[in-house]
């Protein structure tokens, strides 16, 4: 099978993963990263994801939406004026906008409030432990602008949640929580690109590890969607079954362990699960670097 060319996925692969730029992956071109937006435009305007994204009316979602398409378009203005170091960095961090929305879409899509409070205190407890976490990895590798960063971006967030719940407006306060969430595990991310989460995190609960690797699933799953359904990269077939029936059995085995309480064992089969559709992309010509 013919292996696409990273030109062609490479924005795609950014959207969903925030792990690979295309300075580190490929020689920057004018051509090359005015290809790269042409394909983010279609995501952020025309492709399943934003669409499900425009469905649910948080402002959260709409927020991350509007600073996505606004940095779209610094984006094409740097390209244009020559600037491609800085077209680059405004496209990667337009669509880590768009994936933080995306992601908050898909966990408040259908939500009906129930125990919003205790949803609420458990988010709270996760973004005290994220940040611990966050904040002991800056100090290990000596990266203090990049926790005051982060702290700039976070405490506006947490701020907002405070007000949310001191109205009893639960779902508000946890959307703000969530987005913290994905805002401080993307700096995680970003940090320990390549390493394995649970190995290399102390988190203060297997909880956490499991939430962290459950959402690298999700980034997944909608990564091979918009290959099959938008890209047409392949399809599901005969020959593409058992990695989806594999990945299938890892999340059931996964859901079972947090049924019980056991989020160590879940989260180890969840990150088997992802490993599982990285090979179904591979096996299926899809190259993701650094994975």
């Amino acid at each position: 099978m013919k292996r696409l060319k990273l030109s062609a996925v490479a924005a795609l692969f950014w959207a969903v993963s925030f792990s690979v730029s295309y300075s580190m992956t490929n020689k920057v071109t004018e051509e090359g990263v005015k290809s790269s937006l042409i394909m983010n435009e279609n995501l952020l305007t025309k492709s399943s994801l934003v669409r499900n994204v425009k469905k649910v009316n948080l402002p959260q979602v709409s927020e991350s939406l509007d600073k996505a398409l606004a940095l779209h378009k610094q984006a094409q203005d740097k390209l244009s004026n020559g600037d491609l170091e800085g077209a680059i960095k405004a496209r990667d961090e337009s669509l880590k906008q768009l994936m933080i929305a995306s992601r908050l879409a898909h966990q408040f899509s259908g939500f009906t409030g129930k125990k919003a409070k205790t949803r609420y205190e458990k988010k709270l407890k996760s973004v005290q432990g994220l940040l611990n976490a966050h904040q002991r990895i800056t100090e290990l590798n000596s990266n203090t602008d990049i926790e005051l960063k982060l702290q700039k971006t976070i405490t506006p967030l947490m701020e907002e949640s405070k007000q949310y719940a001191s109205h009893e407006k639960f779902k508000e306060a946890l959307a703000s929580l969530t987005k913290a969430y994905l805002v401080i595990a993307e700096s995680i991310k970003s940090q320990r690109s390549g390493q394995t989460l649970i190995r290399s995190l102390d988190f203060a609960t297997e909880e956490e590890a499991y939430e962290y690797e459950l959402g690298r699933y999700e980034n997944y799953q909608m990564l091979v969607n918009m290959m099959i359904d938008e890209r047409k990269a392949f399809k599901r077939d005969a020959r593409t079954k058992p990695f989806f029936d594999e990945a299938n059995r890892y999340h059931e085995q996964a859901k079972r362990s947090v049924a019980k309480g056991q989020y160590g064992e879940a989260a180890k089969f969840i990150e088997q699960a992802s490993k599982t559709l990285v090979n179904l992309l591979r096996d299926s010509g899809v190259h993701i670097p650094g994975v």
